[in-house]
């Protein structure tokens, strides 16, 4: 669906749909899958619908996250459009994908992780993309990413600084954490880069 048309007449996203990808078990069952966009621009901060209650849940929830991930996104994508203008034009042509969340159930083992992101790889390849675009923030997306030859191209530490509201207890309609920071782990988000072409 598309975030940002009206609740009275919310739209399919039929981009997302085309480049994203679903496992199956043998029951035909979705197991897993890949959700992948056309890299954004980052002209600014993306426009939601507002007074949507679901999303603006979800939003409530994930928007420390984002937070990361969409600076991260900006930061690197204005680097490697500086570096490398085959990347700027391709990106200014909608020619970079983007491995925007892979999920899985536990039907699906961790290490199969590898199969959602490099069939998103193949899936761009056959849609004509020139590059893809993943921030891996657990190890087996890292892995993935490493096992088909990306390149890194920015790392985000989850532990810079605090970006969340400390509390020892769950609080309400507010994302905390015991510290303040987004991650209990010494982490962050790997920004990978794949060229297809």
């Amino acid at each position: 669906m598309r975030c940002s048309s009206p609740r009275s007449s919310v739209e399919v996203n039929t981009d997302t749909l085309a480049q994203s990808l679903a496992v199956l078990d043998d029951a035909g069952d979705i197991v897993g899958g890949a959700l992948n966009e056309t890299m954004p621009r980052h002209d600014g901060p993306p426009s939601f619908r507002r007074d949507d209650p679901f999303l603006d849940a979800v939003l409530a929830f994930v928007e420390p996250v984002f937070a990361l991930l969409g600076a991260q996104d900006a930061e690197a994508l204005k680097a490697l459009s500086v570096a490398y203008p085959d990347f700027r034009d391709a990106h200014a042509a909608g020619k970079v994908g983007h491995h925007f969340m892979v999920a899985r159930s536990g039907a699906l083992p961790k290490s199969h992780t590898f199969e959602p992101v490099a069939g998103t790889a193949s899936r761009y390849q056959t849609l004509g993309y020139a590059y893809m675009m993943i921030e891996a923030t657990n190890q087996w997306t890292g892995a993935a990413c490493e096992a088909l030859g990306a390149a890194r191209a920015h790392f985000a530490p989850f532990r810079t600084r605090r970006t969340v509201r400390r509390s020892a207890e769950p609080l309400a309609d507010t994302v905390t954490s015991p510290d303040g920071f987004l991650s209990g782990k010494d982490s962050g988000s790997m920004l990978y880069v794949i060229r297809l072409a």
